[in-house]
């Protein structure tokens, strides 16, 4: 299993050593800013670098060093938002106590406006005969008209206010839990490099000989993938049993490694092993290809990812004692034979949903 760490290795190339504690974090904003672009441009610059064990250990330190300040990053982040959001509590709960102030007093007004109005009907006007105090009581009830309407719109510019507030909130809320995910993330991106690091390092016993021995047998892998030599085919109904797991091709151990692929029979010449998508939906909606089975690497971003070419595992690896591999759905099951090479044999399945299967290292 230990070999196949190494499919579709990149030809890597190396820069000057960047230990992973030899630098320390920036106080400021645009400080940390500048040295996350520094550190990524490097890891760029890398690509066009020698492939030997001693750069990929420096590509692994410079990773761990530029997630840590993303970590910082992300954290400084998190901070300022969460004050942020404490502002804005505070401005929520003073503009509650503002409206609900306005609400009593306008309320007040209308129920002053309505008693006024009441007094100042023409009939009442009349039968008192005291028009200068009439005259007063109008006047005073135009202002209490007038502070109505104001407080009418008083109430409506904070309502407005308010409820704006509370938008931004939310929308803040929001933003915290993405950046909370992604700190997350980051820390277990982190962790996972100094683990591919520690794994590098069993991997090859720290000799550069056999690094590139593995490195150049993964690229053999990858190569007989492309040219090996088809047998026939032939429909096969689901579970039905396609082969053994096997040791064929370049591996330390019994395993079937699974891909699940967007292609038609038709396309076959098209096909390319790195074009692969997620097999768990549709693995779940059907079958497994293997019973009793247990996982030893998944799809993605693994312990391994950053041996491959993109820094991405395609597929999913398992073993199981019941060595049988069977079909995960019906279809037109195309064997191929090579198990001198570092492939070894392997299966290509078409299914009647557009959807292909692949199958490799049997027996």
């Amino acid at each position: 299993m230990l070999k196949k760490i190494f499919l579709s290795l990149l030809i890597l190339s190396g820069l000057f050593f960047l230990g992973q504690n030899n630098f320390s974090f920036a106080a400021s904003t645009e400080e940390l800013e500048n040295q996350i672009q520094e550190y990524t441009q490097k890891l760029y610059d890398l690509a066009k670098s020698k492939d030997t064990l001693s750069n990929q250990i420096k590509i692994i330190d410079s990773q761990i060093s530029l997630t840590q300040l993303k970590i910082t990053q992300t954290e400084n982040s998190i901070e300022l938002l969460k004050e942020e959001i404490q502002n804005l509590s505070s401005k929520i709960d003073e503009l509650d106590v503002y409206l609900n102030e306005l609400s009593s007093a306008f309320i007040a007004q209308i129920n002053q406006n309505y008693k006024l109005g009441k007094r100042l009907t023409p009939l009442r006007i009349l039968l008192q005969g005291n028009f200068n105090d009439s005259l007063q009581e109008y006047k005073y009830l135009a202002n209490i008209q007038n502070s109505s309407r104001q407080a009418l719109l008083d109430m409506e510019t904070t309502r407005t206010n308010f409820d704006l507030q509370k938008q931004e909130k939310e929308d803040k809320q929001e933003e915290l839990l993405v950046l909370q995910k992604n700190l997350a993330n980051q820390k277990n991106s982190l962790a996972t490099s100094k683990q591919s690091k520690n794994d590098l390092l069993a991997v090859t016993k720290n000799d550069e000989a056999r690094y590139q021995k593995l490195k150049a047998a993964a690229e053999s892998e990858l190569s007989s993938l492309l040219s090996a030599k088809f047998v026939g085919k032939r429909n096969v109904s689901k579970g039905e049993a396609l082969g053994m797991m096997g040791n064929t091709g370049y591996s330390f151990g019994d395993h079937l490694h699974f891909g699940l692929y967007n292609l038609t029979e038709s396309q076959l010449a098209s096909w390319t092993y790195a074009n692969d998508i997620d097999p768990f939906g549709y693995l779940a909606e059907h079958r497994w290809p293997m019973d009793d089975y247990r996982i030893t690497q998944g799809r993605g971003a693994t312990q391994y990812s950053y041996l491959y070419s993109d820094r991405f595992h395609h597929g999913v690896d398992m073993v199981s004692s019941n060595k049988t591999i069977r079909a995960v759905n019906e279809g037109v099951a195309y064997f191929f034979r090579n198990p001198g090479s570092s492939l070894g044999n392997h299966v290509k399945l078409f299914h009647p949903d557009g959807k292909m299967t692949l199958y490799l290292h049997m027996q």
